[in-house]
């Protein structure tokens, strides 16, 4: 029987965070869903673990690590279900909020998509429904530091739709985070699916972008409330692979949408601030402890 429901999920390493989801993912799932995990090359454990405990789930070991936008790419590709749920392997649902989500996105036949709202360990708004970015996002960025020194100045607040902070009502945001996030099948039909070029960053803004290109509507749902432990706070030291593929991201995204197939002359004024800004990101991430 065809699922009403895939729900993707992309792991690598962090054992203890691939637990809580699964613990509160497995109450959830009903026989019109099906779970589709593909493991990065984890040394951790967590395969075995996912075998184990949660033997219903299709899962498919690679070796190496290859990336999130191809696993993503490939779990789209081999899902049957009429929606689609892109699930980061650090985050922990609440009860119902599966069928809740599922709910809101079928009373909306022009809603593409549909994400909860997420809050960190400390239950802080995590802002993740968002503005398309534009080049000045590049310094009042969600992390950046002009937006933590000035957090209330208006480009941010504009790009983190601040004024939707505190809403209880669903609102409608321009893209999400794939940390969270239900899409209707016909919707990435016709948008075209995952972009595997990508590594992490980015994959998620480049497909809502397109989505909005074939005026599928995003929307975020507030009422549901997804805890995200997402590792990378700016107070800790990142993997230089990350810093580069963050630049290397929006440089694509850049090119991809704004950059006339190379023949926009911002684009190489673009290129030469994101490799600055990735240098000094470097120089700074070495000085952290």
């Amino acid at each position: 029987m065809k699922p009403d429901l895939s729900i993707l999920l992309v792991t690598f390493n962090r054992l203890d965070d691939v637990k809580r989801c699964i613990e509160s993912l497995l109450p959830q799932v009903t026989d019109r869903m099906e779970v589709l995990v593909i493991d990065n090359g984890s040394s951790d454990g967590t395969p075995e673990y996912i075998q184990q405990n949660a033997p219903e789930f299709k899962l498919e070991k690679w070796e190496t690590n290859r990336g999130l936008a191809p696993a993503l790419r490939k779990l789209a590709d081999y899902a049957r279900g009429d929606w689609l749920m892109f699930l980061d392997s650090d985050t922990v649902l609440p009860a119902d909020a599966i069928s809740t989500l599922l709910t809101f996105g079928r009373s909306m036949p022009f809603l593409g998509a549909v994400a909860p709202r997420m809050k960190d360990l400390d239950g802080n708004i995590q802002m993740t429904a968002r503005r398309f970015p534009s080049a000045i996002n590049g310094i009042f960025g969600r992390q950046t530091l002009l937006s933590r020194i000035w957090p209330g100045n208006p480009v941010t607040r504009r790009f983190l739709q601040a004024d939707f902070k505190d809403s209880k009502l669903p609102f409608r945001c321009d893209w999400v985070a794939f940390a969270a996030v239900l899409v209707r099948r016909r919707a990435l039909e016709e948008a075209g699916s995952i972009d595997p070029e990508y590594f992490v960053y980015w994959v998620d803004a480049d497909f809502f972008k397109r989505l909005s290109l074939h005026n599928w509507e995003v929307w975020c749902l507030p009422q549901v409330e997804v805890l995200h432990l997402e590792h990378n706070r700016t107070s800790r030291r990142r993997s230089p692979v990350a810093i580069r593929d963050f630049h290397m991201g929006a440089l694509r995204y850049f090119y991809k949408f704004h950059g006339w197939h190379g023949f926009n002359p911002l684009l190489w004024i673009a290129a030469a601030g994101l490799f600055s800004r990735m240098f000094l990101h470097l120089g700074l991430n070495f000085l952290k402890k």
